[in-house]
Parts: structure tokens; C-alpha cells; sequence
């Protein structure tokens, strides 16, 4: 059954969470015609997967990450025009879920925002560059380090700071952290880089934080350290709780972290754990392609955080149950949690969300509530606001079986088809891994199937896309 009317939210056709009024995040705030986005922090795409695919591999199950799908999709909720820094939506699917081939509750959280992308102007940047020159970054992933380094240093103007840290067993700084003037020897420094060593990445990081604390705690600036790995440390630390130890300890102290991976043998898995940390976001740079747009069209957008903590409690009415929230770094899918918290909102040109699923014991009726969700945050700037309380109800005409279909608006649609390519991708990705090759085939031929009519019906050129990349995974696994 296809939708009959809008989701109604607390009343109203959507109801609008923000954050401070005016917030001043760099510039082009507060514009009414505003039309930009808000993503979670952590990883920002599922690029390391799709190198793999093209290079005729087969993923792991931990490359294929939800909120990194997410980030690379527009994903707008219907509603009036975002006022505020930071705007919540909310939309309703019940469809089939991959995994259970049940029909499920699929509740999308989207983030919007008033920013004008005409106006906007990030604020002014003390950059540490921390880059692995260790024996596995051995040609084209050292050469892409270069690369990407040279284009975020074209980012810079004499406004920001920078510092050059290389790694390998241990550290070295090569520019102490100071204004942006002589570009070129900058330049210079970054050309001489070689590879040789081990991999401490502790070292690395430690260095690159203590050339971003010789300089004061100033509001009006941002503080980042930008990492250029393959995340596979081997000496130092190594373990996964040491190091968000350690990013922890300095956002306190308002120094965050991006980190750019390269190489296909990066460490997919550590990444998305220390990601997770607030402030923290990361990119996986598959080649020319992907580093142009992360640099010449995000870089502004992924050092501008809009708001940090954003907790939800989830109450599902009776006879509901929540059985996972897709896109919150740090939280593994299949995941069932009334209460979490998502760390940290960027700013972006796309509009992100996070899922909540839910099952059900019964048929839905009309105006039947499904889930109630309460949301506060901190803006990174200027007060909070009080939490608000949204609630997800289902507003078809006729009662929904336990085999019907409903879609409150198109968008909940194709993130629900998004998030069973996740689940399928990543249940195919483990059979195979485990041996059971024939079970994997028939897992990703299902996904195949399942996003190619969403695809279809939805005539989203990319959604199909991704039944492209679903159908290249599938070819790969011969049984």
C-alpha cells in the first residue's frame, strides 16, 4: 500500500528541533533560504568497500557501514523551511526488512539546516597535519597522501595555522605550528616525505595535538588534527580503547580529529571505533576523484561542527519493539537501544539521517502511535535548546497487515532500501569470510532484487547506482 497522507509528528505535518537562534558558526548563518544539511560525525562513506568491489575483492562486513552510506546521499525530509542552525524531521516506512523478511517500522531521523551555502564561510583554522610515511604507505597510497595533503593546504589562508607531523616508529615534525604565508615551502616540505619504517600512530597524533596546544583556546577558531593513514599501527599503541583515550582527552580540550584513509588494506574496523569520538569524522580517498570533491567541495563543511551529544530516548508504544538504530557511529547495526547518543552534527551539502527500526506484534491501525522519541543536544555554539518530544504514527486509511506496505514520503523509502543493502551486503560479505559461498550468492543476488525495485519505482538515478555495486558484489561470489 502506497502512502495515503503526510506522517502527522506531535500534531503538526513536522515538527522543527533546533538549535540556537543566530548561532555563529563562521558566517551565512540565520539565512531563511538556507538549504543545507546536517550529518553525523564518523564515517563518511563506504568508499573503501566500493575500491574493493572495482579491485574484485570481497569486502568485509565491517565496510559496509550505514552512516557512512548515509553521508554520501541526499536524504531531505518533507517540511517547511528549516529556521535554525540545526533542524530535526522524522518519516515512517513499514516495508520488508532484509534480514527478517518481515515487514518492519523504519523511523528516519533527517537533519536540515538554514545555512546559506552562499554566504557561509567556515571560521578560521589551526590545522595539524599528521601523515603516515610508514613501509606499508609504499607508493600510489603515499603518493594520494601527497596529493591530499597539497589540496588542504590550497584550503588554507593566511587566517589559519598549520603544522607538518610525520610518522613512522616514531615522529618528526617538519613545520612547527604557524600562519599560512609561505605556501610553497610548505608545499616543498610535504614533496619530501619518504616512506620508511614501522607505524606509530600514537606518536604521530601526540605530536600533532601538542603543535595545536602552543596556541590558546580561542573560541573563534577551530582546532583539528587531520590524519593521513592507513590505520595499521604496530608499534606504540595499537588497541582501539588506548586510542579513544586519547582523542577523548584532547576534544575535551577542543582539539578534533579527521582522518583520511588510503590503501586497501586499511583497517576499516579501528577507524569506524575511534571515529566515533566527539568531533571526530573520517574519508576514505579511493583515488583523484573522491579527494576533489572531499577537498574542493566538503573540506569547509566537515571542520564546521553544528551541534555535539544529541541524545534520543526512544519509547515505542505497546506492542512495538526497538530492534536497532542504523547510523550512529560507534554503534554496531542489529544494535537495540532505547536511549543513545550521537556525539556530534556537521555541517554538509547533503541532508543526513539516522533509522530506528521497530517491530510489531499486530496489525497497525489508522493514527495508531508506533514511537515516541525525545531529542536534546548542545549547539557548538550559543544555549541549548529543551528537549522536544516527536512521535511517529502511522496514517493510512485502512488497517496495515503484517504483509502490507506504507511510506509516509518517498525519502523513508529509499533510506530503508539504503539500509537493507547495508544489512544484506554486509550478512552476504560474512558468509562468504565464513565459507558458506552459496549462501553469500543468494544474500547478494537478494539485495540486488530488493534495491533494484526501490530504484526502479522511485526512478532515483542513485539508488541505481547502488544496484550497480550490489550486482558487481554479487558477480564476485562465484559459489
Amino acid at each position: 500500500m502506497r502512502k495515503t497522507r503526510r506522517l502527522w509528528i506531535a500534531g503538526l505535518a513536522v515538527l522543527t528541533l533546533v538549535g540556537c537562534s543566530g548561532m555563529d558558526i563562521g558566517g551565512g548563518v540565520g539565512a531563511p533560504g538556507g538549504d543545507m544539511g546536517g550529518t553525523p560525525g564518523g564515517i563518511q562513506d563506504i568508499a573503501l568497500a566500493r575500491r574493493k568491489i572495482d579491485a574484485g575483492q570481497i569486502p568485509f562486513a565491517e565496510d559496509f557501514i550505514a552512516e557512512g552510506l548515509y553521508a554520501e546521499h541526499d536524504l531531505p525530509l518533507e517540511g517547511p523551511p528549516c529556521a535554525q542552525v540545526l533542524c530535526l524531521r522524522t518519516a515512517t516506512g513499514i516495508a520488508t526488512a532484509i534480514d527478517t523478511d518481515r515487514q518492519e517500522v523504519f523511523v528516519q531521523v533527517g537533519f536540515s539546516s538554514n545555512v546559506d551555502p552562499s554566504t557561509f564561510r567556515r571560521q578560521p583554522l589551526d590545522a595539524a597535519l599528521v601523515i603516515d610515511h610508514s613501509g606499508s604507505m609504499q607508493g600510489e597510497p603515499m603518493e594520494a597522501v601527497k596529493e591530499a595533503a597539497r589540496r588542504l593546504v590550497a584550503k588554507l589562508d593566511e587566517n589559519d595555522t598549520l603544522s607538518l607531523v610525520i610518522f613512522d616508529h616514531t615522529s618528526q615534525v617538519l613545520v612547527k605550528q604557524a600562519p599560512v604565508r609561505d605556501r610553497e615551502a610548505l608545499l616543498r616540505a610535504i614533496g619530501t616525505i619518504q616512506v620508511a619504517g614501522s607505524t606509530c600512530i600514537e606518536c604521530g597524533l601526540r605530536d600533532g595535538y601538542q603543535q595545536l596546544a602552543t596556541r590558546g583556546l580561542d573560541a573563534s577558531r577551530s582546532r583539528r588534527v587531520f590524519l593521513f593513514t592507513d590505520a595499521m599501527p604496530n608499534v606504540g599503541q595499537t588497541q582501539q580503547s588506548e586510542f579513544m583515550t586519547l582523542l577523548r582527552d584532547h576534544s575535551r580540550e577542543g582539539r578534533d580529529l579527521t582522518l583520511f584513509g588510503v590503501n586497501l588494506a586499511f583497517d576499516q574496523a579501528f577507524v569506524t571505533a575511534i571515529t566515533s569520538v566527539r568531533g571526530a569524522n573520517a574519508f576514505y580517498l579511493s583515488g583523484a576523484e573522491r579527494t576533489r570533491a572531499v577537498f574542493d567541495e566538503d573540506f569547509d563543511y566537515l571542520v564546521t561542527p553544528i551541534a555535539y551529544d544529541l541524545k534520543m530516548v526512544l519509547t515505542p508504544a505497546q506492542g512495538f519493539r526497538v530492534e536497532a538504530v542504523y547510523g550512529i557511529p560507534g554503534v554496531a547495526p542489529g544494535a537495540s537501544l532505547a536511549s543513545l547518543e550521537l556525539p556530534t552534527v556537521f555541517l554538509s551539502r547533503r541532508r543526513g539521517a539516522i533509522l530506528a527500526r521497530l517491530s510489531r506484534e499486530a496489525d497497525i491501525q489508522p493514527a495508531q502511535r508506533m514511537l515516541s522519541e525525545e531529542f536534546s543536544f548542545t549547539p557548538a555554539r550559543g544555549e541549548a535548546s529543551p528537549p522536544t518530544l516527536l512521535t511517529a504514527s502511522y496514517e493510512g486509511s485502512e488497517p496495515l497487515s503484517s504483509t502490507g506496505t506504507w511510506y509516509s514520503e518517498d525519502t523513508v523509502r529509499k533510506t530503508a532500501a539504503l539500509t537493507n543493502f547495508i544489512l544484506g551486503a554486509r550478512a552476504a560479505c560474512t558468509s562468504w569470510h565464513a565459507g558458506d559461498k552459496a549462501r553469500a550468492r543468494e544474500l547478494a543476488d537478494r539485495t540486488v532484487e530488493l534495491l533494484r525495485t526501490h530504484a526502479e519505482q522511485l526512478d532515483d538515478a542513485a539508488l541505481r547506482a547502488e544496484v550497480e555495486l550490489a550486482s558487481k558484489l554479487a558477480a564476485l561470489m562465484v559459489p
